[in-house]
């Protein structure tokens, strides 16, 4: 969540076994619950970047994000429904509801949640913010009240009890209409956790927020605070300081759901950059790109945790020049498309909020982020998000890309058509204002997504994403060398028919564990998965058929300790 102070803000919201044969998502040695992630490491297959995303999914996972105070709260939530979008979140402010210990103005939620009922939208509640009572010395010593604000509540038993009280009267007000309740925001980020952000101290201010909705609202579930970013080493430590509360296993480590905010900036989604990964403060894992989900769903294999999902609370891109570069509302609108559908892909995401629905006054301080401009103005990247969910029909079918020789065009040009661009694995390679548009080719021994974007006067028209690839295929390491734990991308991209397995083995040529990526069609596909290596060592990991038989070159990784 960037820089604000709001009163209340709606948002729409394997373990790596020591022998061959493990099974794909399955944690070793660590039930739910366990007190310790004890395993020999984690290998994660990822979903195919290619395959179709039925409307119904995208359905279940798309949020938005509205101010419930606007004078156009109604208008707003019209749209929600016009476009397919069934549920909402709503953040509490505790600054802003409560800015006295005994005097909590409920009048704006309260109208929300009659609103959103006639509507049958359902609600999640983001908890954050703490006022000036709580913490009356820091008004002399912290004279900027926005920064005072995300001091959070945990320096005393006396803050905490505060915090607990506020979040009970919350879940107990509101029980029955919320399925679930955030505790605070970015809490790995010194703009938003101060004065530095802490992990055991967001574990202790977690573990009450959790063990107060629970009090109130055992239907409800408890997300973990979205991460600017995803962060899987902050996330790391964090299970660390739970796991030293001795309820912690009663209480499943003290939250139901994950949360992040997988910014990319003015990146596309599919712009995988293994720059991006890098340490955080603490030195753990920092992953600055959108699949950077898959790394932190990953770190929750190796915990125990696969049974959770993950919400990503905060999604979005500006169409004007912002703290992120601008990214147009044309092409907003497909970069809108295809990250809800690398998240419906992904069966473990449970929500995906695009930040923000609509403005609240004209070309006010969201304007650029929103869907809808006031009073309510359908942008460009809201109808696409309506095809999406199968609220609006689109007039003909999706084109078909064709790659050729270097040449990229369609088999059915749309009318209209003003220009063109090429996305080779979420980077744009060509553009023109003409069919068919020349490419470079993908590196030697790569295989590459590609997507056709059309643009005509008043619509963003995307091609399925298809896969292409240049020359002898090679299994492929995002990072050659890495610390022990650390997870790396490993993709292959092959022609096969039934399973595509990966085989990893030691230095010495020992078995170490053989899992299945998925199942070729007798196409060219591409398989990524995501390795975390507990013992240091080198390693040899190849791409092989259900015999064992090589379908690409194979790569080296060494794990550090």
């Amino acid at each position: 969540m960037r820089s604000r102070v709001r009163f209340v803000m709606l948002a729409t919201a394997l373990a790596l076994g020591a022998v061959s044969g493990t099974t794909a998502g399955t944690a070793v040695g660590n039930p739910a619950n366990a007190a310790a992630p004890p395993s020999t490491g984690v290998v994660l297959p990822e979903p195919q970047r290619d395959q179709p995303v039925p409307a119904s999914r995208v359905r279940d996972i798309a949020v938005a994000f509205v101010y419930p105070a606007a004078d156009n709260l109604d208008a707003s939530l019209d749209k929600m429904a016009e476009a397919g979008v069934r549920r909402a979140q709503v953040v509490a402010s505790w600054t802003g509801l409560c800015p006295t210990r005994d005097a909590c103005d409920w009048s704006v939620l309260d109208r929300y949640f009659e609103k959103a009922k006639r509507r049958g939208i359902s609600t999640a509640v983001h908890v954050n913010s703490t006022p000036d009572w709580v913490h009356p010395d820091l008004v002399a010593t912290v004279p900027d009240y926005g920064q005072r604000i995300w001091y959070p509540p945990t320096r005393n038993a006396t803050e905490l009890q505060e915090f607990s009280d506020f979040v009970q009267t919350l879940a107990a007000r509101y029980r029955n209409q919320v399925d679930s309740y955030e505790i605070w925001n970015e809490e790995n980020w010194r703009d938003f956790y101060k004065p530095v952000e802490d992990p055991a101290d967001y574990a202790k201010l977690l573990r009450t927020g959790y063990l107060a909705v629970k009090a109130k609202d055992r239907k409800a579930d408890v997300i973990f605070g979205g991460t600017t970013r995803t962060d899987p080493g902050f996330v790391r430590e964090v299970y660390a300081a739970l796991r030293k509360y001795p309820d912690a296993a009663h209480n499943d480590d003290f939250f139901d759901a994950m949360g992040a905010h997988p910014y990319t900036d003015d990146r596309h989604p599919d712009n995988h950059d293994p720059a991006k990964v890098r340490e955080n403060a603490a030195g753990g894992e920092f992953d600055d790109n959108f699949l950077g989900i898959d790394r932190l769903r990953s770190e929750m294999v190796r915990q125990g945790d696969a049974h959770k999902k993950i919400y990503l609370g905060e999604f979005s891109y500006s169409s004007v020049r912002t703290w992120m570069g601008l990214v147009p509302d044309d092409q907003r609108a497909y970069y809108l498309r295809r990250a809800y559908e690398l998240a419906a892909q992904r069966p473990y995401v449970s929500g995906l909020a695009w930040f923000v629905w609509s403005e609240v006054t004209p070309n006010d301080e969201w304007h650029g982020w929103t869907l809808l401009e006031y009073p309510n103005k359908p942008t460009r990247t809201y109808q696409a998000l309506a095809q999406l969910t199968g609220a609006v029909r689109t007039p003909d079918r999706r084109p078909v890309l064709r790659l050729d020789a270097g040449k990229a065009t369609v088999d059915k040009l749309p009318a209209g058509v003003q220009r063109a661009e090429l996305y080779l694995d979420g980077v744009q390679v060509a553009n023109g204002n003409q069919l068919p548009l020349s490419y470079p080719a993908p590196p030697n021994g790569k295989t590459a997504l590609a997507q056709l974007v059309l643009y005509t006067k008043d619509r963003t028209i995307d091609t399925a994403p298809i896969w292409t690839a240049n020359g002898q295929q090679i299994t492929q390491v995002s990072h050659s060398q890495v610390k022990a734990s650390r997870s790396v991308d490993v993709s292959a991209g092959v022609t096969a028919h039934g399973p595509v397995k990966l085989r990893i083995t030691t230095a010495s040529g020992q078995p170490v564990s053989t899992t299945t990526l998925g199942i070729g069609r007798g196409r060219l596909q591409r398989f990524d998965t995501l390795v975390a290596l507990d013992k240091p060592g080198t390693y040899h990991l190849s791409a092989t058929d259900v015999r064992g038989r090589p379908l690409a070159g194979g790569a080296t990784l060494e794990v550090l300790p």
